[in-house]
């Protein structure tokens, strides 16, 4: 049993140096959970086997270039779920991301079995993946010019329609990364004018031209900046609903920080983190303000009565 289990983690850690440029001891210590002087002993095991590993000190472990062999086949499981993961993208991405996904997809699938390919066929019916996000609200390769930006360290100029103008704006920023939130992309960039990072929604991107200047600064990952600044920009929302409509507000509440609900003969109460703007929180309950009420904070409670009462005037 141990000699199998070891066998399938060095099988592992030849796929994932495969897959990567370079990884490093540590990276290879957290994703399996062992020690240093395992890892050690399972690299020294790759290279008997005749795999060329190469190590650079600033950087980590790498396959030598040029090396490859086939990988191992899929199981049904996991055709799939890459299956899924392709209707899910065909609805979700922009088109540049679809287009390249789906060549890469193309290359995976060309090593699949013919019973595989067949069940691939026949399951193509059986799932379906709607909503999400329409590719014509986005600025064609904005993605790959952003990323293109980043890798370079030539700054941008970006066209940007703020949220409730109808004009855009042009602002000089140095992108740091992206990513993807309640059902939209946004980027995290440091902005020349603000001094400081800031978010954009990339369906608001309407022109990206990068520029040969050069980047002014080092940034901290986007992760680093999105955690760093979370705790500051989350407002804690308790919602009360009654029972019997609680349900209205389930598809669409995890947008919105849901965290979790207690049911009581008061009605279903909900609680919310959420890291957008508490307007946005406020618009989207005023679906729901029939059968629920916001609790808590009083100024939340009190910005949804401003807007009820807005919509009744003549």
């Amino acid at each position: 049993m141990e000699i199998t289990k070891r066998f399938d983690r060095i099988l592992r850690i030849f796929f994932i140096l495969q897959s990567r440029v370079v990884i490093t001891i540590e990276e290879l210590e957290t994703l399996f959970s062992i020690s240093r002087r395992t890892i050690y002993r399972d690299l020294k095991a790759l290279e008997g086997a005749g795999v060329p590993i190469a190590y650079e000190a600033t950087r980590g472990y790498s396959i030598i270039d040029g090396y490859r062999i086939q990988p191992s086949r899929f199981t049904q499981e996991e055709v799939l779920s890459l299956m899924i993961a392709e209707k899910i993208m065909q609805q979700h991405e922009t088109q540049f991301i679809k287009q390249h996904f789906e060549a890469a997809l193309m290359k995976v699938k060309a090593s699949f079995q013919l019973h595989q390919k067949d069940d691939l066929l026949n399951w193509q019916d059986k799932l379906e993946v709607s909503g999400g996000l329409n590719a014509d609200e986005y600025l064609p390769d904005v993605i790959n010019l952003l990323l293109e930006s980043i890798v370079k360290k030539k700054i941008p100029n970006l066209s940007y329609v703020k949220s409730g103008d109808l004009s855009a704006v042009t602002r000089q920023i140095e992108p740091v990364g992206l990513f993807y939130e309640s059902s939209f992309w946004y980027l995290v960039a440091f902005c020349h004018l603000r001094q400081d990072y800031r978010n954009f929604r990339l369906d608001r991107v309407k022109k990206v031209f990068i520029t040969e200047q050069d980047f002014t600064r080092e940034h901290l990952p986007v992760d680093k900046l999105r955690n760093d600044s979370m705790p500051s920009s989350i407002t804690k929302i308790t919602v009360r609903a009654d029972q019997k409509f609680a349900h209205y507000l389930f598809w669409e509440r995890q947008n919105y920080g849901y965290k979790t609900e207690v049911i009581t003969e008061l009605g279903s109460t909900m609680y919310f983190e959420y890291g957008g703007h508490p307007t946005a929180f406020a618009r989207w309950f005023m679906k729901f303000a029939d059968v629920a009420k916001i609790i808590e904070p009083v100024f939340l409670k009190d910005e949804l009565r401003g807007y009820l009462l807005a919509g009744l005037r003549d």
